[in-house]
């Protein structure tokens, strides 16, 4: 359950929440349209076990609320650079679904075995490696521009991101660096010259190491 939990969270946190939603998401009725997504995300993941586990989704989504609340209060007046709050962020909510998990099972953390639990993980590593380094990235090296960049780079970020990590994943590290020089001289260079996106050089080499190593980690 563990690792679908993860894969619910990836997609409520990150795909389906849009500029739209990030803009909005500092009113109570923005945040809960993003905590609602989240919860929507989690459903299918636990649809056959529903009867037990949706006092866990509650506890799982209040946190998740309280935690991106206190975040959107708090990291303005801290002062710190936009990535620790971001961080620290989803390290709450990852050690919530992993508490979670051990109070469900009874005091004890295990993974189900099954025989389709290797595709949630596959899955997840796909989302961490697209769409959550595409986001770290840009709010580490350039956050200003996070919120006025071109649809292209974060599109061009998620493509180089899942085409390293299934090349490392099927023993194929041989072609990656090929495959970075190509798409960085077909697309990404163009971006690096962009005011906007002037740290996408260094965002793109980043994200190509990153979904190599967790490529890697799934042979």
């Amino acid at each position: 359950m563990f690792y679908r939990l993860i894969l619910a969270h990836l997609i409520g946190d990150f795909v389906l929440q849009n500029r739209w939603l990030v803009k909005r998401k500092h009113t109570p009725l923005g945040l809960a349209i993003h905590v609602g997504l989240v919860g929507l995300a989690m459903l299918p993941v636990t649809w056959g076990q529903l009867d037990r586990w949706w006092p866990w989704l509650c506890v799982i989504l209040l946190v998740h609320a309280l935690t991106d609340w206190g975040k959107i209060q708090l990291a303005p007046r801290l002062g710190w650079p936009p990535i620790l709050p971001f961080l620290i962020d989803q390290l709450v909510h990852f050690t919530t679904l992993a508490g979670v998990v051990v109070l469900a099972q009874g005091g004890t953390f295990s993974l189900d075995g099954s025989a389709v639990e290797p595709f949630w993980w596959i899955a997840s590593a796909y989302l961490v490696a697209t769409y959550l380094v595409s986001i770290a990235l840009p709010l580490w090296l350039d956050p200003p521009s996070l919120m006025h960049r071109p649809l292209k780079s974060r599109v061009t970020l998620i493509l180089i991101s899942a085409l390293v990590l299934t090349l490392a994943w099927r023993g194929l590290p041989l072609l990656i660096p090929m495959v970075g020089v190509a798409l960085y001289q077909a697309v990404a260079r163009h971006l690096a010259r962009n005011p906007v996106t002037e740290t996408f050089a260094v965002e793109f080499w980043s994200a190509v190491v990153l979904a190599a190593c967790l490529g890697w980690s799934l042979s």
